[in-house]
Order: C-alpha cells, then sequence, then structure tokens
C-alpha cells in the first residue's frame, strides 16, 4: 500500500511539471535530439527511405546553397545520387545543440568520389569537409533543413578547383 501511494505521489508531480511547462521543453528538445541523430544514423549515412519517411514531412524545406529542395520525395533522389558519387560516405555528428523547436548540429564528412557528382566524372579521391546543419522540427518530424558545409574546400579536394595558393 505504501508503494502504491509512493506512485501515485509521483505521478501528480510529474504531471504537475508537464502542467506548467517545467518538463515539456526540455524532454521536447532532447526528444527532437534524438530526432537529428537519427536522421544522420539512419538517413544520412544509409539512405534508408523508410526512415526518412518518419523523419521527415513531404513538404520539407532543404536550403544548401546553392540549391533548395522543396519536398521530401526531391531530397530522397538528391541523397541517392549523393551515395552513388560517394558510396562509402559518412557523417560523423562532432556536436547537437537543441533548444525549443531547433537543433544544430556540428559534423564532419569523409567519402570517397566513386561516382558523378555534379555532374563531374568519378576522381576517386577522398574528402573531409565540416559543416553544420540547423534543423527546424515540430510534432517530432523534421519541417526545415539549413545546410552550411564547406563546398569550396571539397570541391578543392575532388581537384574541381585550384587549391589554395601558397
Amino acid at each position: 500500500m505504501k508503494t502504491s501511494r509512493v506512485a501515485r505521489v509521483g505521478l501528480v508531480l510529474v504531471l504537475a511539471l508537464m502542467f506548467t511547462g517545467c518538463v515539456s521543453p526540455r524532454s521536447a528538445a532532447e526528444g527532437n535530439r534524438a530526432v537529428v541523430r537519427r536522421y544522420f544514423d539512419r538517413w544520412a549515412n544509409h539512405a534508408d527511405t523508410a526512415v526518412a519517411d518518419q523523419l521527415m514531412v513531404p513538404d520539407l524545406e532543404l536550403i544548401n546553397p546553392p540549391g533548395r529542395v522543396t519536398s521530401l520525395a526531391d531530397y530522397k533522389r538528391s541523397m541517392v545520387g549523393f551515395h552513388e558519387a560517394f558510396p562509402d560516405l559518412r557523417f560523423e555528428v562532432e556536436e547537437l545543440i537543441a533548444e525549443g523547436d531547433r537543433v544544430v548540429a556540428r559534423w564532419t564528412f569523409r567519402g570517397t568520389n566513386r561516382g558523378v557528382f555534379q555532374g563531374q566524372p568519378p576522381t576517386g579521391r577522398t574528402v573531409v569537409f565540416t559543416g553544420t546543419s540547423t534543423f527546424r522540427l515540430q510534432d517530432g518530424r523534421i519541417h526545415q533543413i539549413w545546410v552550411n558545409m564547406d563546398r569550396h574546400g571539397l570541391l578543392q579536394q575532388l581537384g574541381l578547383l585550384p587549391p589554395p595558393a601558397r
């Protein structure tokens, strides 16, 4: 009987915290962080389209200058092409920061160019570059992604731009 009273008191406290907003923001940010972690583990690194359907909304907006994608279907097509260009690709998340409906990921990319990339034949070169992605989530799903990456360094490593001057 004592255990059930303790359980009832604990439940009342948790409910009170939830209704006053003391638990909700932190748990929402943690939930969003888990979604973004799964995004990198299953979608970015493995192009698992079933996971993409679970994590992102159909009218997803991806801003990755100079490009912009305005649907999950288009994003899936571009990710398939990216995986064909870099079949051994790996995004390593260095840091995740979550607050409210936003999650920021700082990441490092590694991969070998074995397929056509941006209309250019494969170079066989291995590249390493960094970037950040900012995600906006709602109801546990990704609605927008802004990517800022070292595109210039990527193109230099592929030999598609001249190396930096010494």
